[in-house]
């Protein structure tokens, strides 16, 4: 009885094997035939995650980009056919893992520095003003911050109750007095394209760049201010007295409201039930 079980396990067994080896016979039968069908070529693919910047030769000699080959028909119409096509060159963008090499992801090293103009969008342009540390937030300012930019102007002698008329607000004449130079907004929310020389950032960029591509120090933030506005704009801005600029930093989700001009003739908020505070009666809430 022993034997029989034997015999008959050991039979099993030859047929599961002979099944395997059919299975994997026919198998590779079909990728054979459909490699036969497709023919194969050369290809560089980038093997590791390539950052910005990195120099071509520099990356195939670090085993970033190997030789592979793939199916005629899948082979971009611009991918590399040799290595030495990308020596020199350098990545214009983080490049991930599993791509094929093509001949635009690398370019020259002048090609790859982003100049101002490339920033610019739907006919924008960039005109530039100049502020000193009090005017500027103190050089808070940074390429890419948003601000609100405020227009000063004298409006002649403080207002005074004339002798023996009645019915003129005390407040109203003291805070006439007070409000020698209102401030009105001339824009809400007006992106930074540059401080100085230095530009705003660029998705996937880590530092500030010089126009000459250079990086820049920070702590930049005043003098020169470069703002990206549609023309029309750049024309209000420019017909402004420079030294009437006046700024305020805002956040990037600040949403603009319509403001009515400063009413010079009430009275100081901080004198007022309704007001008391620069966020209400109640101060700034709590975050």
């Amino acid at each position: 009885m022993s034997s029989r079980r034997t015999l008959i396990l050991i039979a099993a067994a030859l047929v599961g094997a002979i099944a395997a080896y059919a299975l994997f016979t026919y198998v590779g039968g079909i990728e054979d035939e459909a490699n036969d069908n497709a023919e194969r070529v050369k290809i560089f693919k980038i093997v590791e995650d390539i950052p910005k910047g990195t120099f071509g030769d520099e990356a195939v000699r670090l085993g970033l980009i190997e030789e592979d080959v793939i199916a005629q028909e899948y082979r971009p119409a611009t991918a590399i056919t040799t290595a030495s096509q990308i020596d020199g060159l350098v990545s214009i963008s983080d490049l991930a893992a599993n791509q094929v090499v093509v001949s635009n992801q690398f370019v020259d090293q002048a090609s790859s520095l982003s100049t101002f103009s490339s920033l610019l969008q739907n006919n924008e342009v960039a005109i530039t003003v100049s502020v000193d540390q009090i005017r500027g937030v103190a050089g808070l300012l940074v390429p890419g911050d948003f601000v609100n930019l405020l227009v000063t102007g004298a409006t002649g002698e403080a207002v005074a109750a004339p002798p023996g008329e009645e019915g003129v607000d005390p407040a109203a004449v003291a805070s006439a007095g007070v409000y020698a130079q209102p401030a009105r907004a001339l824009f809400q929310k007006v992106q930074i394209l540059a401080i100085g020389q230095t530009r705003k950032l660029e998705p996937g960029e880590t530092a500030a760049t010089n126009a000459d591509g250079t990086a820049a120090a920070a702590g930049t933030g005043t003098g020169l201010v470069t703002f990206v506005v549609p023309f029309e704009a750049a024309r209000q801005i420019a017909s402004v007295e420079g030294a009437s600029f006046y700024m305020t930093l805002v956040a990037r989700d600040y949403q603009p409201t319509v403001l009515p001009p400063l009413d010079t003739g009430a009275g100081l908020p901080g004198e007022t039930d309704a007001q008391l505070t620069p966020y209400g009666p109640d101060g700034r809430p709590e975050s």
